[in-house]
């Protein structure tokens, strides 16, 4: 009970809303002849750009790619003079690709388009990749990237 009561305290100071994040990651395909495996394809980038862009177009997302600091940025979309953006990025990083989609909402829960954003990208990501996707937690996403290499 306390616990639930410390979280709702937390939930009122934060102004109610709680950012909607899905991320997700396309592995790369099998080792070719048991040896190493390819990095991320140009052929990978060019399904995930396609992808993305047919869900930018409808949001009225502004392709930013090239104001990205992120390295091997593939594409990046965010909704422009919104105080609450939707934002959608897409990088490579070794033989993997990640794709993250983030909005804080006005109100709490998803909104329509936010959910059928993520509701499409999962399905097209499935079906152009199959078991290579998957969605990630965040917090594996930043072990992974914390680690020295």
């Amino acid at each position: 009970m306390k616990n639930t009561s410390l979280l709702l305290g937390l939930l009122m100071m934060a102004g109610c809303t709680m950012p909607n994040e899905a991320r997700y990651q396309i592995g790369p395909p099998a080792a070719i002849g048991g040896g190493v495996r390819p990095g991320a394809s140009p052929a990978d980038q060019d399904t995930v750009k396609e992808i993305l862009q047919t869900v930018a177009t409808p949001l009225r997302l502004k392709d930013m790619t090239g104001y990205s600091l992120l390295p091997n940025t593939i594409v990046y979309y965010q909704e422009i003079d919104s105080n609450n953006p939707v934002k959608l990025i897409a990088w490579s990083e070794g033989d993997k690709i990640f794709i993250e989609l983030t909005h804080w909402p006005e109100e709490i829960g998803e909104s329509r388009p936010y959910r059928s954003t993520r509701e499409y990208i999962e399905s097209e990501l499935k079906r152009k990749f199959g078991d290579r996707s998957s969605v990630i937690a965040f917090k594996k996403l930043v072990e992974r990237t914390a680690k020295p290499q």
